[in-house]
């Protein structure tokens, strides 16, 4: 079951998105480097991780487009996949380089120019909570912006944090709020990139979808009338959206055309219960009517 949209205005989104992110990034690292700010410096790293999965998300749209082929059964989704791994562990590198660098200055303050951090930090604030806006009513539909819109709303956060610290340094003298800044946003970013890891680790590694329950699967494929068991269940994704089942099920020995009505109703249930698009059923017979215990194995 696949619904039809029109990608083009979320694509346009993305893109402007891309640009818009890049000038961010780039602003924030002249800015935090003229005004000794590392938490602005920080926060262009931080904005820099909005890149890869906006990226991704117009690859995978692009990707998405293009058939498999006898080399690549299942297509291209792996691509964006393994780049978000490949990012994530980049990430967690710029996360232990900006807690290195807070160090430093935490060790050695500097003076700050807050009147810098707090023009920056706004106009980071309007363009992440924009972007986050232009996204909000579209990543009802798609995890991928979603993923996207609630990363924007954290990056506004920071940029508030940012702004908020630079009238605190302002008001106070205590420079050593810079760099405490600087070690939250490198939190972030560590935070971010961990749940990214462990996602694409998972995909990669073949593992049971998040959120899914291999018994709770099999159970219900059980409830299918005609279904006598369910074993040798493996469940696995494609990409983060896309998850795919293969399984054999014990029904009586009946027609062709009854067997292809209970795989018709195990397919409606794993697509509407469990989002499990790509399923491949073996069925084997009986003539032994009962119902018995589902035996997954992985």
């Amino acid at each position: 079951m696949h619904q039809h949209t029109h990608p083009s205005a979320p694509n346009r989104t993305l893109k402007i998105a891309l640009v818009v992110t890049v000038l961010l990034v780039t602003g924030e690292m002249i800015a935090g480097r003229w005004a000794s700010s590392l938490a602005l410096i920080s926060d262009a790293w931080h904005n820099l991780t909005d890149l890869p999965s906006i990226a991704l998300a117009l690859l995978a749209a692009f990707i998405e487009r293009r058939p498999a082929d006898h080399r690549k059964t299942y297509g291209y989704q792996r691509a964006g996949v393994l780049a978000a791994f490949v990012n994530s562990l980049l990430l967690l590198g710029v996360a232990a380089f900006i807690l290195y660098e807070a160090y430093v200055r935490l060790l050695n303050p500097v003076p700050i120019l807050t009147g810098v951090m707090v023009a920056v930090g706004l106009s980071a604030l309007v363009i992440n909570g924009g972007i986050s806006w232009g996204l909000a009513s579209k990543s009802r539909e798609d995890i991928n912006l979603r993923a996207i819109f609630i990363h924007n709303l954290g990056d506004a956060a920071s940029n508030l944090g940012i702004v908020v610290g630079a009238i605190a340094i302002h008001y106070t003298g205590l420079s050593i709020i810079d760099p405490v800044l600087s070690v939250i946003i490198s939190g972030m970013i560590g935070w971010s990139a961990w749940g990214i890891l462990r996602e694409t680790s998972n995909i990669l590694l073949e593992g049971l979808p998040r959120g899914i329950d291999l018994l709770t699967v099999a159970q219900q494929m059980l409830t299918v009338p005609g279904v006598q068991e369910v074993h040798d269940v493996h469940i696995w994704s494609l990409n983060s959206n896309r998850h795919a089942l293969s399984c054999h099920v014990l029904i009586l020995d009946m027609v062709t055309s009854e067997s292809e009505k209970i795989r018709l109703r195990l397919q409606q249930l794993l697509v509407t219960e469990f989002n499990i698009t790509h399923c491949t059923i073996q069925f084997e017979h009986t003539n032994t009517i009962g119902k018995y215990h589902s035996i997954p194995k992985t």
